[in-house]
């Protein structure tokens, strides 16, 4: 097919650039197309976030999964819609591209005239959640100990200030004319505050980062 192959061309070099998305096939329509409502999973899938478009349906769990695999992407969501009296049914499985295999699915039914997107986009998010973690240490536990590492950067430069300042009040104490007494006062003064400073904002940035760790 040369639509799938143009297609998954152009997903693997978007995927180069973002490795954790997953590719969406468009779904299989059955019944009533106008109450299948297909496209409403495209739409939901844009405001999740995360899903590479393929534009095209995939025959069952397997054909994803292997165009995913073509693409460079780890996961592969088929879709099913389907048009009935009482409204839009949706079956959305997760796939893992390597194994062929199904990992999870959602199947939810809407009403007709009901919004579709909401749905399915939170249905969406709900199989992403499924994944196993990254590799690695978490965003958040990153960002903890960035944060304890500014702190004590900061109380690092407080320390040192604190030495300058005390060096800058001896040269006040050994000035013999009003003017170096005056300049080497006025130096103390500025590192005195700005070491005070740099302790206050280390010390509060230590204490929010370990609590960011260890509490939440």
């Amino acid at each position: 097919m040369a639509l799938s192959g143009a297609l998954t061309l152009t997903l693997a070099l978007l995927a180069g650039a973002s490795g954790d998305r997953l590719l969406l096939c468009r779904p299989r329509v059955g019944g009533d197309p106008v109450l299948a409502r297909g496209d409403a999973i495209a739409e939901a899938a844009r405001k999740a976030g995360k899903f590479l478009d393929y534009g095209v349906a995939c025959e069952d769990v397997a054909e994803g999964a292997r165009a995913a695999r073509r693409a460079g992407l780890p996961y592969a969501i088929a879709a099913g819609a389907e048009g009935r009296a009482e409204g839009s049914r949706y079956v959305l499985v997760l796939a893992d591209a390597a194994s062929e295999t199904e990992r999870a699915r959602r199947t939810l039914d809407v009403a007709p005239g009901a919004d579709a997107v909401k749905p399915l986009r939170n249905a969406l998010r709900e199989l992403v959640r499924t994944l196993p973690p990254p590799p690695g240490p978490s965003p958040a536990r990153v960002a903890a100990w960035t944060t304890v590492g500014a702190g004590v950067a900061a109380v690092a430069a407080g320390t040192l200030l604190a030495f300058s300042a005390r060096s800058a009040a001896g040269e006040a104490n050994a000035a013999g004319d009003p003017a170096s007494y005056t300049r080497s006062r006025q130096t103390w003064e500025d590192r005195r505050r700005w070491s005070g400073i740099s302790f206050a904002a280390g010390g509060a940035a230590i204490a929010a980062g370990l609590t960011w760790r260890f509490v939440f």
